[in-house]
């Protein structure tokens, strides 16, 4: 009885010996590695990625999702090199996959922008606009790309009937509009609450004037094949938060999350809820046209004139196969 136990400990400390090598020269081994998605920013504009977050949905899916803040000049090359697996600066991502870097674009949470064309009271229309003052990011900034093209919509040249200047964050053109310094700015939903309550006027919001899709989720073909499974999870969780986020029985506990989640003061929760809703993607696809509008819109900001299939941009197959499955149940 003696010689079993000590020959059954032995044989125990040679598979703690053997286990503790292996987790020695394999740290990640015996746990999953987090799946991480490089954001910009905190941002409504991939909200049901969130909530698929915070209620709960990517762990019931097997995902261990880790968000990370980065500049979005940095994220082309980190996911390259796997230090991300997943973002959702799709404009980035697509700018990228125009200069050869292998990503695609496979899922859509914000089908139109979510800025406003915030003006001083006085100026009741576009044509009020002619020899003012236009607030700006910085030049190229999404700001500035959706400022000039809802200006030629509204039959006004950027260059010659007024002026864009480019001052700094939402913050600084919020305080320049206030003190007059100029005549009107694209705002967020944060600084359109904002802007309201000092007396400021909204003179569009961009989605009912500028077809241009705004943010999903894009990675790159390495991890479509490496890490297929949990890219699909992935999905599948996105989609579900999309769902969850337009169903008005739960506009409560969205407005809720948005509050705690972005600090949000109830006021501007409700607003930002209701803009989301006007620009989501219901399926987390694009219509080809609207996949042309944004492929065509970065490859004028790219110089790019080739001619790029689409295909080579999105892949939204997964997404329209799970869509299927959860339209059945399963």
């Amino acid at each position: 009885m003696i010689k079993e136990v000590s020959r059954r400990e032995r044989w125990i400390g040679m598979i703690l010996i053997g286990l503790l090598i292996v987790v020695l020269l394999f740290p990640g081994w015996g746990s999953a590695a987090p799946y991480r998605i490089g954001v910009p920013s905190p941002s409504v504009s991939y909200l049901p990625l969130i909530v698929a977050w915070k209620m709960g949905f990517l762990a019931q899916e097997g995902v261990q999702a880790e968000f990370i803040v980065m500049k979005p000049s940095i994220i082309p090359p980190a996911m390259v090199n796997g230090e991300i697996h997943f973002t959702t600066a799709t404009g980035t991502a697509i700018g990228a996959a125009l200069r050869g870097f292998p990503f695609k674009t496979v899922i859509f949470f914000s089908s139109k922008l979510m800025d406003s064309l915030v003006t001083r009271p006085e100026i009741r229309t576009f044509s009020d606009l002619r020899g003012k003052i236009v607030g700006v990011d910085t030049p190229g900034a999404t700001t500035d790309v959706i400022t000039r093209l809802l200006l030629e919509k509204k039959n006004l040249d950027p260059v010659r009937d007024l002026k864009i200047l480019a001052t700094g964050h939402e913050g600084i053109r919020l305080e320049q509009l206030k003190i007059k310094q100029i005549d009107a700015a694209m705002l967020g939903p944060q600084g359109v609450v904002v802007a309201k309550r000092a007396g400021l006027r909204v003179l569009a919001d961009v989605a009912d004037e500028v077809e241009l899709p705004f943010v999903g989720g894009s990675t790159t073909d390495q991890i479509l094949e490496r890490r297929r499974d949990e890219t699909r999870k992935l999905l599948r969780a996105g989609l579900r938060g999309i769902r969850y986020t337009l169903d008005p029985a739960n506009r409560s506990k969205i407005v809720s999350l948005l509050s705690q989640w972005l600090e949000l003061d109830p006021e501007t929760a409700e607003y930002t809820y209701d803009i989301f809703k006007k620009v989501a993607s219901r399926d987390g696809t694009l219509t080809r046209a609207q996949m042309e509008i944004l492929l065509n819109e970065r490859k004028r900001q790219a110089k790019v004139t080739a001619d790029i299939p689409l295909d080579k941009i999105y892949n939204f197959s997964w997404v329209q196969e799970i869509n299927r499955e959860l339209a059945q149940g399963k």
